[in-house]
């Protein structure tokens, strides 16, 4: 934990969604609360977009993290901060021809509902 999913819209140029993923990773590991192991994130691209009434074309990147509940909300916003800072200091997102929203969503789920194991290689 945490999960990662990082939503973006397909008018993005020059976009690598895994460059972008490991920056947030990093970002991660860097708060000092989670561990790089424990990172798992992946990104969608969304072909049919509409912002707002579709007068203005736009383009975004919404980052969830999904964490276990326990952190205080101090940390959470300095989770979400961070990350936020992450997609402002991106090259490729400040070099669009279009604005581009940038978001990120918390999204905390109970540790008591949530269930894990690691498999190991057998030979």
């Amino acid at each position: 934990m945490p999960h990662v999913i990082v939503d973006y819209s397909a008018n993005l140029e020059d976009f690598e969604p895994k460059l972008l993923l490991l920056k947030i990773n990093t970002t991660l590991v860097e708060t000092g609360y989670c561990e790089a192991l424990d990172i798992k994130s992946r990104a969608h691209m969304d072909d049919a977009v509409v912002i707002g009434l579709g007068v203005e074309q736009q383009a975004y990147v919404h980052v969830k993290v999904y964490l276990l509940s326990g952190r205080s909300q101090q940390q959470k916003t300095e989770i979400g901060q961070k990350v936020l800072d992450t997609l402002r200091a991106d090259h490729v997102l400040n070099h669009q021809k279009i604005t581009v929203q940038s978001c990120v969503e918390l999204i905390e789920m109970p540790k008591q509902n949530y269930f894990k194991d690691v498999i190991k290689p057998q030979f």
